[in-house]
């Protein structure tokens, strides 16, 4: 493993990223489209910035787009508390375009990869929480 010094975004396939979130997360998504809830960027903040937020606010069953904006609003919030200095470009990534969100979440791995301080991370068990 080499070290990372550079700040600019990294090319990150669609294949790395859904692993990568599904191995972190415990979860089984098939699709980057399937992060358009806000859902999963939240739980990702959540691993690096425990405690941010309550989870009880995230809607992981969100289907509507108002369900959406309000798990961005705890991110936004997220993004604030804790310094992120990135523009939420709420009303493109609800409409769950594959570009959009993969550019998003392309950005949140790479802030992850800097970030993370390596802590055991149970993401079913914050989703209960």
């Amino acid at each position: 493993t080499g070290v990372q010094t550079c700040a600019l975004p990294i090319f990150v396939s669609k294949g790395i990223i859904i692993d990568w979130i599904n191995e972190l997360l415990d979860l089984q998504i098939t699709k980057i489209e399937q992060c358009a809830t806000g859902a999963i960027y939240c739980q990702i903040i959540d691993a690096i910035y425990p405690g941010s937020f309550s989870m009880a606010k995230v809607k992981f069953g969100a289907k509507f787009d108002y369900e959406f904006t309000e798990n961005y609003k705890v991110l936004q919030n997220a993004f604030l508390k804790n310094g992120i200095k990135r523009h939420i470009d709420v009303d493109k990534l609800v409409k769950a375009r594959y570009q959009d969100n993969l550019e998003f979440c392309q950005w949140i791995k790479r802030y992850f990869d800097l970030n993370y301080s390596g802590q055991p991370y149970n993401g079913a068990e914050r989703r209960r929480g």
